[in-house]
């Protein structure tokens, strides 16, 4: 597994612990839905402004979402 498929799966856990849905995520994220699923899916390596911005709709922090050690 990469990185990007890691960050998307920690998106994906974070996103389903709040019981928010895709959209309502893309939506606080400044983002389209289908690119919020290709991240989920790592499918594409977001940005770190992306990242940052899903970390803030996700109310968490960056490190949450990219570090192995915090995120298990």
């Amino acid at each position: 597994m990469d990185s990007s498929e890691r960050f998307g799966g920690r998106v994906r856990k974070t996103r389903k612990a709040l019981n928010v849905s895709q959209e309502e995520l893309a939506s606080l994220s400044g983002l389209n839905r289908s690119h919020m699923g290709e991240i989920e899916r790592g499918q594409t390596s977001p940005t770190l402004i992306t990242i940052d911005r899903i970390a803030k709709a996700l109310n968490c922090s960056i490190a949450e979402l990219v570090d192995d050690n915090l995120s298990q």
